[in-house]
C-alpha cells in the first residue's frame, strides 16, 4: 500500500507558491488555486498524481501530518476490492 504525501512550497525568487504530491517514486506539482482552501489544494495535487497511475481511483482520505504536509490513503469499498482481486486472478 502506498500513501500520497502532499506538501506546500512557498514562493521563491523564480517560482510562485505551489503544492507537490509524491508517491511511488513520482512527483507532480500544481500551482495554487485561490478559489480553494488549503485542504482543497492538497487534494488537487493528490488527484493529479492519481491520474498518473498511482491509484486506479481518486477516492481517498487525508489529513495534516505536520506543518505544510498532508498524507492521503485510498478509501476502498467492497466493490473496488472485488475488481482489483479479479485483475490479479487473470
Amino acid at each position: 500500500m502506498v500513501a500520497i504525501v502532499t506538501r506546500y512550497h512557498g514562493p521563491t525568487n523564480t517560482r510562485g507558491a505551489r503544492y507537490s504530491a509524491r508517491a511511488d517514486g513520482r512527483v507532480v506539482y500544481v500551482g495554487i488555486d485561490h478559489a480553494l482552501d488549503e485542504e482543497g489544494n492538497h487534494r488537487r495535487a493528490a488527484v493529479k498524481l492519481c491520474r498518473l497511475g498511482v491509484w486506479d481511483e481518486d477516492r481517498f482520505f487525508g489529513g495534516s501530518v505536520r506543518d505544510g504536509e498532508w498524507a492521503w490513503v485510498p478509501v476502498f469499498t467492497y466493490e473496488l476490492e472485488q475488481r482489483q482481486q479479479k485483475k490479479v486472478e487473470v
